[in-house]
């Protein structure tokens, strides 16, 4: 199988899928060739993201007949049993599935978690006051624009992105008062957008299904 043009973007979880059925009676060829396991983008029925799942996953879901419809290229490929005419049966994993059930509504499910890491991920890893971009996360902070001890909140409209020099000359103080600038403007990210800030290796066909539903001030469309 040709590889893939993917984005490198980290590592996320996965759906349980349950026990596989008894045709995955052996791995598959990707695992014995030692290719790279790439995660499945399920979404549901109507085609909106719920989870990254794995290879395994995504098999036993086709396994099951749970699979509404798929797209995208195909990133595994499972031997199953041997038919009548001797040949053998496969399965084989889409790297965008649908999975079969009631729609998943994100707005009311899937809470944006803002954790530094997705919160630089929003910022593309650029410092909102001096406008550096820090590929190292361990030289970013969380900055609170009104100070927590002014009452800010802990919430995606009041942090953004600070290397820590600019944090550190922030320090609990209020822009005002220290003559600082906001280079760019905090937003809330959307579900589409959060399934990319899962930092995971993500496909250049699930990349182009994400962005098709990103907002356009997102800063991803940007980088």
């Amino acid at each position: 199988m040709d590889r893939m043009p993917c984005f490198e973007l980290g590592d996320v979880g996965s759906i349980p899928a349950g026990p596989a059925n008894t045709m995955l009676n052996t791995i598959s060829d990707n695992s014995r060739k030692g290719v790279h396991t790439m995660a499945v983008l399920a979404l549901d029925i109507s085609g909106v993201p719920r989870q990254w799942i794995s290879n395994d996953d995504a098999i036993t879901y086709q396994a099951k007949n749970a699979i509404a419809w798929s797209m995208g290229n195909i990133v595994a490929r499972y031997r199953g049993g041997v038919q009548n005419d001797g040949t053998l049966s496969y399965l084989e994993a889409s790297s965008i599935i649908a999975i079969k059930g009631h729609g998943f509504n994100p707005y009311k499910h899937a809470c944006v978690a803002l954790t530094n890491k997705t919160l630089f991920g929003r910022d593309r890893h650029v410092c909102a006051y001096c406008g550096e971009q820090f590929p190292n996360y361990h030289m970013l902070s969380r900055d609170h624009i009104v100070p927590r001890s002014k009452g800010g909140e802990n919430t995606w409209m009041n942090v953004v992105t600070a290397c820590k020099d600019c944090n550190s000359k922030k320090g609990h103080k209020s822009l005002k008062e220290v003559r600082m600038e906001l280079l760019y403007a905090p937003y809330v990210p959307n579900h589409y957008e959060n399934m990319i800030l899962q930092h995971r290796t993500i496909l250049a066909d699930q990349m182009e299904y994400l962005l098709a539903g990103v907002p356009k001030h997102s800063r991803i469309l940007l980088s």
